[in-house]
């Protein structure tokens, strides 16, 4: 297999499993096409339809090279969904919305060869506040601090 088919398959496979969380939750929720810009999901909230974006990386030797999520800020959507895969198969992934990961993502500027390239670090989504979006499938925008 691929480098790049391995990436589309865990990729994939993030957003289907975005999928049956929000709809275990009681959302109805769709996959976009395949190469749809922007946004992976769309979910009925109750309130109205919202845009996710899913991003899936595994632990991997280049994992521990570069641990952090990017995403472009070019296409915002309205929620982003980080989730990571360990090397024991254990998933954790983060619910965040889209201005709240904006705030807190590192912005690198024009001298970047990628500049609308934005990334939040491994140390951050686990740090206050992105801590708080750990599993919130439910799409809470207003989440407690953990105890």
């Amino acid at each position: 297999m691929t480098r790049a088919t391995s990436k589309k398959i865990l990729g994939d496979a993030g957003e289907h499993y975005a999928l049956s969380q929000f709809s275990f939750c009681g959302m109805a929720a769709t996959k976009m096409p395949d190469n749809w810009k922007a946004y992976d999901l769309a979910v009925e909230t109750g309130s109205g339809l919202v845009r996710v974006s899913v991003k899936t990386r595994s632990e991997t030797a280049g994992w521990k090279k570069s641990k952090w999520f990017m995403f472009d800020d070019r296409t915002p959507c309205d929620w982003l969904v980080f989730i990571f895969k360990d090397s024991a198969n254990e998933l954790r992934c983060w619910i965040i919305p889209y201005d709240v990961a904006l705030d807190n993502a590192n912005h690198v500027g024009d001298t970047r060869q990628k500049p609308w390239e934005r990334d939040i670090s491994w140390a951050k989504l686990n740090r206050e506040p992105l801590m708080r979006f750990e599993n919130n499938w439910e799409l809470l925008t207003d989440v407690a601090p953990a105890t």
